[in-house]
């Protein structure tokens, strides 16, 4: 087999072409929204189920489990995160140099959109623990929120968990 300088251009150009093609896909598989698994979007506000006892904090088997921290000055958006479970909780204890509550709502994120699904209020100083059942497996947003008042919120122990 004779090689010359058409041969190796050919072969790197099929090579160059492949390569590309293969970066492509792997790139818009990053960027593809996940399939929902879970039923329709949740159509009325969800209550959610509050503790503020630190000694239960036994939820059922998590399915998906997401550990985080909070430093809440104003608005802290967690980021999306799939969850497996029919159930979606939270629970950490903050600290901060007053007392009071901030809010943590619930949003289902579809398609890029999110819709609240629901909120609790949260202690500023201690354990809190919110949960909503029955709201399906798929991709949630958990955001913190409170009034500008110059106090930060702290917690090293936050727990985004489905069941």
């Amino acid at each position: 087999m004779i090689m010359d300088k058409s041969y190796f251009e050919t072969a790197f150009l099929t090579r160059a072409k492949l390569l590309a093609v293969a970066s492509l896909f792997a790139l818009s598989m990053c960027f593809i929204p996940r399939a929902a698994l879970a039923r329709g979007a949740v159509s009325a506000d969800v209550v959610a189920t509050v503790s503020y006892d630190g000694a239960s904090t036994g939820a059922p088997s998590s399915r998906s489990w997401y550990g985080d921290t909070l430093n809440l000055l104003n608005t802290q958006c967690f980021h999306d995160r799939y969850f497996d479970g029919n159930n979606v909780g939270i629970e950490m204890t903050a600290s901060c140099p007053i007392d009071g509550t901030f809010t943590v709502s619930l949003l289902r994120v579809t398609n890029g959109r999110a819709a609240f699904v629901g909120s609790a209020s949260f202690k500023r100083n201690g354990f809190t623990k919110a949960t909503w059942e029955g709201v399906g497996s798929g991709t949630y947003r958990f955001v913190c929120k409170k009034p500008s008042d110059g106090k930060r919120v702290t917690s090293s122990d936050v727990a985004i968990y489905s069941w």
